[in-house]
């Protein structure tokens, strides 16, 4: 989380205050993750929300954690605009696989495309895992 973007988004948009984070208060653990799951929220539920398949949005929002939802929207749009609205007319218009695809083609930074590649495979490697790990039947036992 830079602190004078996502940082003053979070705390504007869910804290109700337009004070940045400082970098200091960013590396507490508790800070950070209750900001970047603020923040990661933000862009699901209010600058990519539009994106109607759900996978598309995914991709998007990882993409934009890394670079900002204008730096996803101008991968999308021809003229390399940060509108968000136009990218996500285009982004609707293609399967997710496609939409993967593109940003990883024509995202700006290649820093975001290997975070994208990154958080991908590691997701993957999580859905294969899961069942194995069987979490969702294990009865959680509370010592008294």
């Amino acid at each position: 989380i830079v602190p004078n973007s996502a940082g003053l988004d979070v705390a504007r948009k869910h804290f109700k205050k337009d004070i940045a984070p400082t970098p200091e208060e960013l590396f507490d653990p508790d800070t950070n993750i209750t900001y970047g799951s603020a923040y990661i929220s933000i862009l699901d539920k209010s600058y990519l929300r539009k994106i109607k398949d759900p996978i598309s949005r995914k991709y998007c929002a990882i993409a934009a954690y890394n670079t900002g939802a204008g730096n996803v929207a101008k991968a999308f749009n021809t003229d390399k605009s940060r509108n968000i609205n136009r990218a996500i007319s285009i982004i609707n218009d293609l399967d997710s696989e496609s939409v993967y695809s593109h940003l990883i083609a024509n995202l700006p930074y290649d820093e975001t495309k290997k975070y994208l590649k990154k958080v991908n495979k590691l997701e993957q490697q999580y859905q294969a895992n899961i069942n194995q790990w069987n979490l969702n039947n294990k009865e959680i036992k509370h010592e008294k």
